[in-house]
């Protein structure tokens, strides 16, 4: 609803303005001005009187002297109100009009002291009363108009009228002194002269009382015809209001109804019409729901409508509503409660819209996302099977080459063979960086947030790549500075993850010098802020290149991937998972003189956990087999070439080794041979390695620690295992250094001792 501005020209207003210091001095200008004319026709015959009795000359001089001031002063009343309007000071008119009215009075004065000065001038008989008598009459009226314009300037009213009324005591007095005059003349001088002092006092009395009676009425008749105007303007506006409400109701594209306390509808607009079907006659003094709801109508909704208009609140709801063709539309009905003087229902606004084109767009946006979410399973699943095709013969490339690289072999058989090597792990890190982008684009990254040795991480990491740098006489170094918690609570696959691209590359794109990684961190709480550096001496990077190294398949030189290899997806997906975890990556480099990537993440504070048993770590050499006496082993594995492999791998091992080509079978072999470790592969034909876990750990057996063995080393495959109930993950390709600490971490748990 519009707010009504402030009247400043109401009758309050405008009383206010014209009983203002500055309303009455105009308001006395104008009076003043008007009775110019008069003032100058009463001098005029005054002074034609007084130069018939007693000749022109001061008559004259006073006429003159009356007409110069009364009209200077005429003129600069003419032009107060505008002087006024433009800023001129009021104290400055005031101290103007004193000065005007000084010199009328002065002229008044001389006018009536002229018979006085000429009778004593000729010294000729006459009446001691006659000239006192003459002066009083002669300022009466001017002291009369004195009074009056008190009204309007106080104090040269006031100046005036003083003058005025102390001439004639004046001259009474000069006479009475000169003549001597005794007895009942005296007394009737002095008799006169207090009734002229009390008339005038009187008569200013009567005027400022009349004065401020009037003042009072008029404010009480501005009082009410203020009032009358702004209950005018207030009953104006709302019917302005109400003519726009009803405007806009009408004219409305949304339905609106109005529906009384008993449900019956009391007005439609034609927006209603158009959406129902229904005219106005068909709807006004019908329930709505008798002709709009369908057999499709939520009953609970209704009930919801119901009680909604039962407790007198407002409250939106959607339901079907059938058209009066039998169309079933969606409608939103928004209702709010309108209420009486006494606080009653007085009837219910609904507003309602045809949201159907809504619901059908919300019910393909939900086909949609079933549609994507189902995408994102089987795209998972493929990428899982994927894994589990291109791991299975690497496995048996790599793991036949290391056994052939443990053989007698000439110069030439060991280059070939370091080739296949070198070559098969360069293509399985392509297949994991590959595998590694996809399941993040399908389905996210997973983390899991565990207690770990960050200090063990970081130099397992360095001794991981530790050979490479050797191979290339690189310094390759860990500084940790003393601030930097050992224990803290993150993702460490992850973190393993990052390191190893960073380091990796810092590696191979460094010729000569050093690389060091550098570990800070600032403690706040519970909260590490921790930054890992990862600097070299390597090629650099061009400052125009830094923006476009973490994109995808982007590398800072065409050549630089002829050269070193690689398939630049290592630092999309390490910044990937940063961003993921929390932190980011960010580099500096100068071109010849080398790079430094700054890992930051935000970790928890940690605490020393327990040694579990799938806390494996490698060791630069092999572990003692003797460890491995008399241990029974189950492999669950469905490749043939993966049994030859882990045959070959375990030759030496003096451990029972059994064999078991799917799950079924290796149910039936745990319980005959009970097992201490069974390496159970997750992918096998009639029952696959999750189905064969859940039944052995329902088995009333001593139980033995299950390792997965499988090709799937997504997060969520890790998971499934888990939840199966195995102890531990192990992915494929299978090192045979990573397969012998494990089975020695297994049997010198307390819980699986060795046989002897």
């Amino acid at each position: 609803m519009e707010q009504t501005q402030p009247d400043t020209d109401g009758p309050l207003s405008q009383h206010n303005l014209r009983f203002s210091p500055r309303g009455l001095m105009t308001r006395y200008a104008t009076i003043r001005t008007r009775l110019f004319y008069a003032r100058m026709a009463a001098a005029a015959g005054l002074t034609l009187v007084l130069s018939l009795i007693f000749g022109p000359l001061w008559p004259m001089v006073f006429f003159v002297f009356y007409l110069v001031a009364d009209k200077a002063e005429t003129s600069y009343l003419r032009r107060l109100p505008e002087r006024l309007d433009k800023g001129g000071s009021l104290r400055q008119a005031q101290r103007v009009i004193l000065l005007f009215s000084l010199l009328y009075a002065i002229s008044v004065c001389g006018f009536a002291v002229i018979p006085y000065v000429q009778m004593h001038m000729q010294g000729g008989e006459h009446e001691v009363l006659a000239e006192p008598f003459f002066a009083l009459c002669v300022v009466l009226g001017p002291a009369l108009s004195a009074a009056l314009d008190y009204r309007y300037t106080p104090l040269p009213a006031a100046v005036r009228l003083i003058m005025l009324s102390l001439l004639p005591l004046a001259l009474t007095s000069h006479t009475l002194w000169q003549h001597e005059t005794h007895g009942a003349d005296l007394q009737l001088m002095v008799a006169g002269l207090l009734a002229f002092f009390f008339a005038q006092i009187w008569f200013l009395v009567l005027v400022q009382k009349r004065h401020r009676n009037s003042r009072r009425n008029l404010r009480s008749q501005a009082l009410q015809r203020q009032a009358l105007e702004d209950a005018y303007m207030r009953l104006f506006d709302q019917k302005q209001e109400a003519r726009r409400l009803a405007m806009i109701a009408e004219h409305a594209n949304d339905g609106v109804m109005l529906i009384g306390r008993d449900g019956i509808v009391r007005w439609v607009n034609d927006g209603f019409s158009r959406l129902t079907g229904y005219s106005f006659d068909e709807l006004v003094g019908r329930n709505p729901g008798d002709i709009l709801n369908s057999d499709n109508t939520d009953p609970d909704t209704l009930r919801t409508i119901e009680e909604g208009r039962s407790k007198g609140k407002p409250f939106r709801a959607e339901l079907i509503n059938r058209r009066k063709d039998g169309e079933d539309i969606w409608i939103e009905t928004n209702q709010v409660p309108v209420f009486d003087d006494t606080g009653r229902i007085e009837t219910y606004i609904a507003v309602e819209r045809d949201v159907t084109a809504t619901k059908e767009y919300e019910r393909q946006l939900k086909e949609a996302r079933l549609a994507a979410e189902e995408g994102a399973r089987i795209k998972e699943e493929f990428l899982a099977t994927m894994s589990h095709e291109f791991r299975t013969p690497m496995n048996g490339v790599i793991g036949m080459t290391q056994m052939l690289q443990a053989t007698d072999l000439s110069e030439d058989q060991r280059l070939y063979a370091d080739t296949i090597l070198s070559s098969s792990r360069a293509l399985l890190s392509l297949i994991n960086d590959v595998l590694d982008l996809s399941r993040m684009n399908a389905a996210g990254v997973s983390l899991f947030n565990v207690d770990f040795d960050l200090h063990a991480c970081v130099r397992d990491t360095a001794r991981l790549l530790s050979s490479q740098a050797e191979e290339k006489q690189l310094a390759l170094g860990v500084e940790i500075d003393p601030d930097v918690p050992v224990w803290v609570t993150g993702d460490d696959r992850r973190l393993r993850q990052i390191l190893v691209n960073l380091v990796g590359n810092a590696v191979k794109f460094t010729t000569s010098g050093s690389v060091t990684i550098r570990l800070s961190a600032a403690l706040s709480g519970d909260e590490i802020a921790l930054s890992i550096a990862v600097e070299d001496t390597g090629i650099g990077i061009p400052a125009d290149k830094l923006d476009c190294i973490f994109e995808r398949f982007s590398q800072a030189d065409n050549a630089i991937s002829r050269k070193y290899g690689g398939s630049g997806l290592g630092l999309s997906i390490s910044r990937g998972l940063a961003q993921a975890m929390g932190g980011d990556i960010h580099v500096t480099s100068t071109p010849g003189e080398g790079s430094c990537f700054t890992l930051t993440l935000d970790l928890g504070v940690g605490t020393c956990p327990a040694i579990l048993p799938d806390d494996i770590k490698d060791t630069v050499s092999l572990p003692e087999l003797t460890q491995l006496d008399g241990l029974r082993l189950l492999v669950a594995e469905d490749n043939r070439v993966n049994r030859l492999l882990i045959r070959k791998f375990l030759a030496d091992a003096p451990l029972d080794l059994r064999f078991a080509k799917n799950g079924a079978e290796a149910q039936e072999l745990t319980k005959r041979f009970r097992p201490q470790v069974i390496l159970m592969d997750m992918s096998m034909p009639e029952v696959n390695g999750l189905d064969a876990t859940r039944a052995i750990r329902n088995f009333d057996i001593s139980q033995p620690y299950i390792a997965a063995l499988t090709a799937n080393v997504d997060d969520v495959s890790r998971r499934a295992c888990i939840d199966a109930g195995m102890d531990t993950f192990l992915s494929k390709p299978l090192s045979r250094q990573e397969l012998l600490n494990l089975l020695v971490t297994f049997a010198n748990t307390a819980r699986m001792p060795v046989r002897s």
